[in-house]
Formats: C-alpha cells, sequence, structure tokens
C-alpha cells in the first residue's frame, strides 16, 4: 500500500531526494521518461500527432522532456506554452529536438488540436489553482470538443489543470483527462469527489520519492505488490479441502441471478469449494447455469416453520466451511428475518462460538465465524438494535452501498457521499468490522487502520450485480484463510482490474455483471505465478 499525499507532503518527499543526492533535473527526467513510456505502451499507435499544453512551472518542465522523448520516437509532437516565454533551464533546453513544432498563437492550437492524435495537459500541476485563465480554458474547451467529435484521448500529467491536488476541488473548466499520469506520489484530491470526475484513469509513475508513513487517519492506495504479497500460496500436495470452502446464502425467486454470480466469482477467486444454500425451487435453473457449485436446498418460504428448519440445516453444515457470504439476493420477507435471527444468534443467548460447535449449541449463541454480510444481509442488520454488540466476536467484513450504510447507520446518503471516507472509517469503529463502501473510489475501512482506496472508479460498474461479484470475490478469498482486511483490500483491487479488462473487451455502457466474472481469470493471472 502507498500513502495517499498532500501537496506539502510531495514536496517534502522532493525535498528530501534532492538532499540524498538526486537534482531536480533528474527528478524531472525520470517522470519524463515514465510518463512518455506508459503513453507509448497505451496509446495503441506507432506515431501521431502530440499536442502539449505547456505551463510555467515544473509541470511543463515534465511536459516538455515528455514531448522530447516522443519526439524521438518518431511523434510529431506540436507545443502551446502558457505563460512560458524561454526554456530558462539550460539542461531542459539542451534537450529540446529541432523536430518540436512550437505553436506562436491560439490560432494555430486550435488548427493543431483538430488534427491530434492526442492532447497532453501539463499546464498546472500541484500548485495550480481551480481558477484558470481565459486562454488557457479556451484550450480546454476545443480539447473536450476534440475529445467528442474526434475521440481524441486527453491525458493529464500528474494532476489535471483547475483540480486541486489536496482538496480534489475542481473549476467546470478544468481539463477532463481520460488518463491522469501521477507523478512520484500519489495524489490525495484525485480520488475525492470533484477531483476524480476529471482525473479519469489514474496512473502511478515511480520516480524514486520516499512516501511518508501513514498512521490510522490516512488513506493508502491499494497496490498490485501490496496485492500479490496477500494472495494464498498453493502447495503442489493442496487439495480443496485446504484452500477454504465456502457457503453463500441468498436466493429469492425475483432474485437468484445473484447468488449465482456471487458464488462463480468466490470459485473464479480461488475457493475450494463453493456451495449455495437457496431455497430448494431454485437450484434447478442455478444448476443449469452454473456446474461448479454444489448446493444446500433450503425449504420454500411457504412452509411453515420454514426460518427454523432453514437455521437447523445451514448451522449443522457450518463446521465443514472457513466462510459465508450472506444476503445475494436473499430478499426480505418471511421466513428470512427469522433465518437470520437464528442463524446469527441475535434472538438468543449472546455467548459465542465457532464453527467446530454442534448444532446445538449453535442454536442458543452468537455467531463468531467468518462472514461476508452483503445487500440483503445488510438491509436485515440494520433492523437489529445493538447486533455489533452481540456479534462482536465474529470476523465481518460488511460491502454496503451508500443507501445500504444509510440504513446500517442512520446517516443520509447525501451526507455519505458527501464524505464517504469519514462515514465509512466511523461505520467501520462504531460496529467494529471491515466496511467496503461501494462508491466512486470504493474504500475499505478497518478500526484503527489507515482507509484503504481501489486503483480505479470505474463507471461501468453502475450496473445491477456487479456488488454481488465483488462480494463473491471478498468471500472466496477470506475462505482460503486472508484476514477480512486483506480478503477486502484485495478482491477490490482484483475485482477493479477485472472491469477494467472487461470495460476494453465490451465498453461502458454494454459492460453487465457477467463480463466481470469472466474477466476474473484475466486479473488474478496477471497477479499470480503459476509456479506459487
Amino acid at each position: 500500500m502507498i500513502k495517499l499525499c498532500t501537496v506539502d507532503e510531495v514536496r517534502a518527499a522532493e525535498r528530501a531526494a534532492v538532499r540524498a543526492g538526486r537534482s531536480e533535473s533528474d527528478l524531472m527526467g525520470f517522470a519524463a521518461v515514465g510518463f512518455a513510456a506508459l503513453l507509448l505502451e497505451r496509446a495503441g499507435l506507432d506515431r501521431g500527432i502530440a499536442v502539449f499544453l505547456i505551463g510555467p512551472g515544473r509541470n511543463g518542465g515534465d511536459g516538455l522532456l515528455a514531448a522530447a522523448i516522443l519526439a524521438e520516437e518518431g511523434w510529431d509532437c506540436r507545443i502551446w506554452t502558457f505563460d512560458r516565454d524561454s526554456i530558462a533551464d539550460p539542461d531542459l533546453a539542451a534537450s529540446m529536438p529541432d523536430s518540436l513544432t512550437w505553436l506562436d498563437d491560439i490560432a494555430g492550437l486550435r488548427r493543431a488540436i483538430d488534427v491530434a492524435d492526442i492532447i497532453i495537459d501539463a499546464v498546472f500541476g500541484t500548485g495550480g489553482k481551480t481558477d484558470l485563465p481565459a486562454e488557457v480554458a479556451s484550450a480546454f474547451d476545443w480539447a473536450h470538443q476534440a475529445r467528442v467529435d474526434h475521440g481524441t484521448p486527453l491525458w493529464a500529467v500528474d494532476v489535471p489543470t483547475g483540480v486541486n491536488a489536496d482538496t480534489g476541488e475542481a473549476t467546470d473548466q478544468a481539463f477532463k483527462a481520460d488518463v491522469t499520469v501521477c507523478i512520484g506520489l500519489p495524489k490525495l484530491g484525485l480520488y475525492r469527489v470533484p477531483g476524480l470526475r476529471f482525473a479519469g484513469e489514474i496512473e502511478q509513475v515511480e520516480i524514486g520519492l520516499e512516501a511518508p508513513t501513514s498512521s490510522a487517519a490516512d488513506v493508502e492506495l491499494i497496490t498490485e505488490a501490496a496485492v500479490r504479497r496477500l494472495l494464498p500460496r498453493r502447495r503442489q500436495d493442496t487439495h480443496k479441502h485446504d484452500v477454504g470452502w465456502l457457503m453463500v446464502i441468498g436466493g429469492a425467486p425475483n432474485y437468484f441471478g445473484a447468488p449465482r454470480m456471487s458464488a462463480e466469482a468466490a470459485a473464479r477467486a480461488g475457493a475450494g469449494m463453493v456451495c449455495l444454500a437457496v431455497p430448494r425451487s431454485l437450484v434447478a435453473p442455478i444448476a443449469s447455469a452454473v456446474r461448479e457449485v454444489t448446493f444446500l436446498p433450503l425449504p420454500d418460504a411457504e412452509f411453515g416453520g420454514a426460518g427454523d428448519r432453514m437455521a437447523k440445516l445451514v448451522k449443522e453444515r457450518l463446521p465443514e466451511f472457513a466462510a459465508l457470504l450472506v444476503g445475494p439476493g436473499l430478499g426480505q420477507d418471511d421466513p428470512i428475518p427469522d433465518f437470520l435471527s437464528r442463524l446469527f444468534g441475535l434472538q438468543e443467548s449472546s455467548r459465542s462460538i465457532g464453527f467446530g460447535s454442534t448444532a446445538a449449541q449453535a442454536e442458543t449463541e452468537s455467531f463468531r465465524g467468518r462472514a461476508v454480510v452483503d445487500a440483503d444481509g445488510l438491509n436485515w442488520l440494520a433492523k437489529q438494535d445493538g447486533w455489533h454488540e452481540s456479534l462482536r466476536d465474529a470476523e465481518l467484513v460488511l460491502t454496503p452501498h451508500p443507501g445500504e450504510l444509510s440504513r446500517l447507520t442512520g446517516m443520509s446518503t447525501e451526507a455519505i457521499t458527501g464524505n464517504p471516507w469519514d462515514a465509512a472509517r466511523n461505520a467501520a469503529e462504531k460496529f467494529q468490522q471491515v466496511v467496503v463502501l461501494k462508491h466512486a473510489f470504493a474504500v475499505v475501512a478497518a478500526p484503527g487502520k489507515p482507509l484503504l482506496i481501489g486503483p480505479r472508479s470505474q463507471p461501468a460498474l453502475a450496473s445491477a450485480g456487479t456488488g454481488d461479484v465483488l462480494a463473491g470475490v471478498i468471500a472466496g478469498l477470506m475462505a482460503q484463510g486472508l484476514a477480512p482486511r486483506d480478503a477486502a483490500a484485495a478482491g477490490l483491487f482484483i475485482g477493479s482490474r477485472a472491469a477494467d479488462f472487461a470495460v476494453a473487451s465490451v465498453g461502458t455502457l454494454s459492460l453487465v455483471a457477467g463480463d466481470v466474472i469472466e474477466a476474473l481469470p484475466l486479473s488474478i493471472r496477471a497477479l499470480y505465478d503459476r509456479n506459487w
């Protein structure tokens, strides 16, 4: 994990690097090389016309050096500068090839934008203000129009101009990037509303800065390296019994797709065996769609005393399972409230037990196992006064969206979406459980720990069922032995990367939850060495 930094923290890290022997031109060179390498990798073009919008400070210097590198690779690089009459740094001036085209007036810039293959914003960096000069605002308007008319990609160096790198405040005229290449350390404001709306995909370029130490009050970015370390290892003689069995409890006649998708996602995340505990009438339609799961058929709701029998059947099997996922498509009608009350022991004795206890004990004692609680499981919890006190010995991951967190905490949805980080933190502290808040950049909150934030804010995931997929991935990892916070962080990263792969295949508007499930193997394969 790496701490999201304020501007002051970034500048302190840069000064520390200079004191250690680095030069500012060296840092700029690393930034430019990293930016250019990423652009060449992602652009999908051998070469083309790149229009650089260059400002007066170091951000502009990073942009100029990146333009020089692209020009050496055969790109036609056209440079428009704002408030930068000369290249004062001799080292920077010496790096500028003769092949660069300098745009002397605003009319030339507009013509260049019309034919550009990519447009790069390097006007103002971390020191930029949210109010923009008229010339810069006009240049951005033309760039945005080119994005609409021609699909011209828009990239930003470090921070989109017009976005406050600390607070995320932004002017409506800010540069709206498809990709922001964050230099050195991730900037706090890019992950906050409204700044995240202008940042697009955020990529990180390492230039050798040391991140400051995090405290419990800080926010950390979930990194690929961290997730690699979290994933479970399998021995050569590993058996399915060794890698975690998961029970998924859900399913109602009008929502039986939800537990099916959760179960598929959990299996793809590596759970050794996934058992679906669903009403008996749903077994056949789910079984015809998913071959790899097993079933625990539960009584259908229309039979009297179904809740009691459902709880008895599930508790008898609990010793076999390392974790539960409770809630996908479960519904809230009778007998579900009675079933869940008996399963979690909230209406009985408050003494706690583990999965290994007998069914007779479990009838009267609180749940103390591991579980991911999602969807209707959360809606049920919201109606149970003091539930978190009774389940203090359980290891839970709660996966609410803002509406569900509103019901759990009593906060308004508007207050939660206005300050999602504090809302998630406060809920985790109150409940003393891990909370995954699914909003914009989804976050993982745990008591007394730094907040963890996912790598993407992916609008394509605004589609029914994607939350069921995420819950399944987290539960599948928890069944394999990952601690709740670790499972939540790894699951969030894996699901986010899978969404990236799915969007690349089907696009944003066409994405459905099944596309994310199909992309999970690509996401995990990129993280997991098969020889592990």
